[in-house]
């Protein structure tokens, strides 16, 4: 029987005596209470098992009203809220004297979990009858996908918003190119910002197909062996000038790390991310070491380092890019998009840091 068929089912049978109306509330499969008003007071007479086992609270742990009403509700403003709301309706139902009360909530059971429920409560005489429908798994889902809505909203603003920036500069610089008269010297410095630019929209645009492509298809990884030698030395050859500019030693050993297998694709996108992220935040003269050990890749960099809260940000997708030593311009969603690839490929990501010293980024891969 459905809440609404229950509170039905009640206004049609006034004559219910307390004990067989407790009866059938023991006998329906969600939580529900009884009380009695009195004086203008309730009294609760009445807990069904479904509401001892699910939300855990007994007629022994309260003595009245207010003390069950501060154990489900214990923030003080939301409990005024969720009263402010309880009691407007049930003066409407009283005025009209007939419908139910009904308004969803967060509960905080006996055990300490916080649940969604729908709470239906229908006025019969002088009880009150409180049926408890639980819909936490509904709301979190809309609340999961709002999230998501919203986050994805956000990447593709930096994502329109930034990839026009490298193109504008490459229109500008090559219109000046045309235009002016210009000697060896300019030209070759207008080929370096060309090349730069060039480099940022590459990066950008692989980084939006990237993220397209797993948000809106069913990425399906590859499984091939990885040769980590190969792959980054083809990475590093796209930052090669990049690093070499701001005398960037890179020293890479990873000999240990065999019998991996991954997507090849996936883990070039991420290894670009990463590697592009050390590179930015290393200073003139620094140091890029990429090792491994057993099954774990790491990317650790002589850089200007985070603190933990920064760190924590980036793991909690509310990180702003920064600026690089030079002043290097972020995309702001690489990161991110590193977490949500290492997922994808049975990988997780760990990142170690300190402000001023440099900057460990861990990649464990699942050896089965």
């Amino acid at each position: 029987m459905s809440v609404d068929g229950f509170f039905m089912q009640l206004e049609e049978s006034t004559d219910l005596s307390q004990s067989e109306l407790k009866k059938l509330a023991d006998f329906l499969p969600y939580p529900i209470i009884i009380s009695e008003q009195r004086e203008n007071k309730d009294s609760y007479l009445f807990f069904n098992k479904n509401f001892i086992e699910k939300i855990g609270y007994r007629l022994s742990d309260i003595s009245g009203t207010s003390d069950l009403v501060e154990l489900l509700y214990p923030d003080t403003v939301y409990r005024e809220k969720i009263i402010e709301k309880w009691t407007s309706q049930t003066d409407a139902v009283r005025k009209k004297a007939k419908g139910f009360v009904k308004i969803k909530a967060q509960l905080s059971c006996r055990s300490g979990e916080k649940k969604w429920y729908e709470i239906k409560g229908s006025i019969i005489n002088n009880l009150h009858i409180t049926a408890f429908v639980n819909i936490n798994s509904d709301v979190l889902l809309k609340e999961k996908l709002k999230r998501k809505n919203l986050n994805n909203d956000r990447m593709l603003s930096i994502l329109g918003h930034d990839l026009k920036s490298p193109i504008i500069n490459l229109l500008s610089v090559s219109t000046l190119a045309e235009q002016s008269e210009i000697s060896q010297q300019e030209f070759i410095e207008i080929m370096q910002l060309i090349k730069e630019d060039s480099l940022d929209a590459l990066k950008l645009l692989d980084t939006t197909f990237n993220w397209a492509r797993m948000n809106f298809n069913n990425m399906k990884p590859l499984k091939e062996a990885i040769d980590f030698e190969v792959l980054i030395s083809g990475v590093l050859k796209v930052y090669k000038s990049s690093y070499e500019n701001k005398s960037i030693t890179v020293t890479v050993k990873t000999e240990k790390l065999n019998g991996i297998r991954s997507d090849v694709e996936i883990l070039t996108v991420i290894l670009r991310n990463i590697i592009s992220n050390a590179i930015k935040f290393t200073p003139k003269d620094g140091h890029i070491s990429i090792t491994a050990e057993e099954n774990v890749l790491i990317i650790s960099d002589s850089g200007i380092g985070m603190n933990q809260q920064m760190v924590d940000s980036i793991l909690n997708h509310n990180y702003k890019t920064r600026r690089g030593t030079e002043n290097e311009k972020g995309i702001g969603v690489g990161l991110q998009l590193v977490q949500n690839l290492v997922s994808k490929i049975n990988c997780s990501i760990e990142i170690k840091s300190d402000i001023a010293s440099g900057t460990a980024v861990c990649l464990y891969f699942d050896l089965s």
